[in-house]
């Protein structure tokens, strides 16, 4: 059965953190290092933005999860009925029906991994809003308390608590940042051509849905 991902994948704004390295402008002429600590993981369970970026996709991939359940049931009904047809029909006859169906459920492919692509984008689209403020509000939260840098908890074997400027920033992103707006993956303009596959490269990409496999051949 077809099954849409619904989990968000925190894995990826984690990866955005640990490759921003903040460095307060005003902090560049000190000569000690003084370091913050930021917990990404927390912010994507916590940040009222990310909570409202997890229900829209659960909506968006419960929907087509029926949508697709619904057309499967047709196809399997449809595969039967033309295996039965087998012995009645001529082989030429039967033989272009079978090459039909097997183009519907072809498109049925295409249309279920499109799908899936668009709601990725979208998703991408809305996190990397998110981790683009995360990104601003730690270096703001740093230069206000004097850190030098900042790093990704997932990066560091050991900090000691008081390093950590999680809440803070949790309080602030609140603040400024309350929801993200989630496209409709069937109005998104995705890179390249309508139904495209998203750019690579954009934190958050899930795998494509997995389309049924095909029946027998005739």
């Amino acid at each position: 059965m077809t099954r849409f991902i619904t989990h968000v994948q925190a894995a990826a704004l984690a990866a955005l953190m640990a490759a921003a390295v903040v460095q307060p402008a005003a902090a560049q002429t000190r000569a000690a290092t003084i370091i913050g600590i930021v917990d990404a993981d927390r912010l994507l369970a916590e940040s009222l933005a990310a909570k409202g970026v997890r229900l829209e996709r659960e909506k968006y991939a419960s929907t087509y999860q029926a949508q697709v359940k619904d057309m499967e049931t047709k196809l399997r009904t449809e595969d039967q009925e033309l295996s039965q047809q087998r012995g009645v029909l001529a082989p030429d006859v039967f033989q272009q029906r079978a090459q039909a169906f097997q183009q519907k459920l072809a498109d049925f492919q295409g249309q279920v991994k499109e799908k899936q692509d668009r709601l990725d984008y979208s998703f991408q689209q809305a996190m990397q809003e998110i981790g683009n403020t995360i990104v601003t509000i730690s270096g703001e939260v740093a230069k206000a308390q004097g850190i030098t840098t900042v790093i990704a908890r997932n990066q560091v074997v050991y900090a000691d608590p008081s390093m950590d400027i999680t809440a803070p920033i949790l309080d602030r992103i609140n603040q400024r940042l309350p929801s993200v707006k989630f496209q409709d993956p069937a109005t998104l303009q995705v890179q390249g051509a309508p139904g495209a596959a998203p750019a690579p490269g954009v934190p958050g990409t899930a795998p494509a849905a997995k389309a049924p496999p095909a029946p027998a051949k005739k």
